[in-house]
């Protein structure tokens, strides 16, 4: 046997209570009084909810309802506001990133071409001095460690230009973000 069948639902009294009271939409001078009270203050107080139910002719309830979805609908739109500007924001440092870090390859490659003309001289050299040397174990050496200096160097340069490892957007973002009331 279910008790459902015994158990009044909600439903079951508004139906059964004909008499009960329909929710009533507020006329546009009611919103536009509320509207008023809420843009001077937020919050409402016991005492105002008393005035305002007087002069619109409505329940503190009804009152103490609008002001608490009023408050809400506000809340979400000061979100919203917040998110377009942080997202505006992070857009422009994003934008800002990727500008860098194309100026960063552009700066790799003029030191590695650098350093590459920087290697072809000393090899160039090197290659005259081995005519020169009475031995050609001597220059090959001379050329060698040369090479090694070199390929030294390029992976100096490269070091000192990883910019990636501190770059400070690679922190977290909300990190760097002033703080809003």
């Amino acid at each position: 046997m279910h008790l459902s069948r015994f158990v009044p639902t909600a439903l079951d009294k508004i139906a059964s209570n004909g008499s009960q009271e329909r929710k009533k939409r507020l006329t546009s001078d009611q919103l536009d009084s509320l509207e008023k009270s809420f843009q001077e203050e937020i919050k409402l107080d016991p005492d105002r909810k008393i005035k305002l139910s007087r002069e619109l002719g409505l329940q503190p309830r009804q009152i103490a309802v609008w002001f608490q979805n009023r408050r809400a609908r506000w809340k979400a739109k000061q979100i919203e506001r917040l998110y377009d500007n942080l997202k505006q924001e992070f857009d422009s440092v994003s934008e800002e990133k990727q500008k860098l870090q194309e100026e960063v390859i552009k700066l790799r490659a003029v030191v590695r071409e650098q350093a590459t003309r920087k290697l072809g001289h000393a090899e160039k050299s090197g290659e005259e001095e081995t005519v020169l040397e009475s031995t050609s174990v001597a220059a090959a050496s001379r050329k060698l460690r040369g090479h090694r200096q070199h390929q030294n160097s390029a992976e100096h340069c490269n070091y000192l230009l990883d910019v990636d490892e501190f770059n400070p957007v690679s922190s977290p973002y909300w990190a760097l973000l002033p703080s809003y009331p």
